[in-house]
């Protein structure tokens, strides 16, 4: 069973100026794993693809300069990052689209049926002041039957 750790809070200060005070690495030096790189490096790979390289070449390019990846992992990352991609693109889609619609108006027979006054919602009344059943639509169950819902006894 792991056992809680209690600190106090200046060791808690302290650890927090010894992080303050640490100088910047340079860029050349900061660790980045493949998804990352991948997304950086996503035009360039799509670039020597059209260029007729396979994958396989291509990670073998990728390799003389350190970066071992199997072709596997370069074709998933590059899948992830599209992936990414496009609902980055679909997000700024629906920001700038929902910003710059138009409200939508209610329709004057929509509205004016609203209020009305009618107790069953979705009943017609006959001419001859009886009710009829709104038409269902059947749908198919698992096996291709039709199912009707039952609303003969409600």
């Amino acid at each position: 069973m792991p056992v809680l750790k209690n600190f106090t809070q200046a060791q808690w200060d302290a650890a927090a100026r010894r992080l303050d005070a640490l100088p910047k690495k340079p860029a050349h030096d900061h660790r980045v794993n493949v998804c990352d790189g991948m997304k950086s490096m996503q035009l360039q790979i799509i670039g020597a693809q059209r260029k007729g390289y396979t994958q396989e070449e291509i990670v073998q390019q990728i390799a003389q300069d350190g970066v071992e990846i199997s072709a596997s992992t370069l074709r998933y990352a590059m899948q992830r990052a599209g992936k990414e991609d496009q609902s980055t693109q679909a997000q700024r889609h629906v920001k700038t689209h929902t910003a710059t619609a138009s409200p939508r108006v209610k329709k004057v027979n929509q509205a004016t049926s609203s209020h009305t006054g009618h107790a069953h919602a979705g009943l017609q009344q006959k001419g001859d002041g009886g009710v009829t059943r709104p038409k269902l639509t059947q749908v198919q169950g698992f096996l291709g039957f039709p199912i009707r819902p039952d609303t003969e006894n409600l």
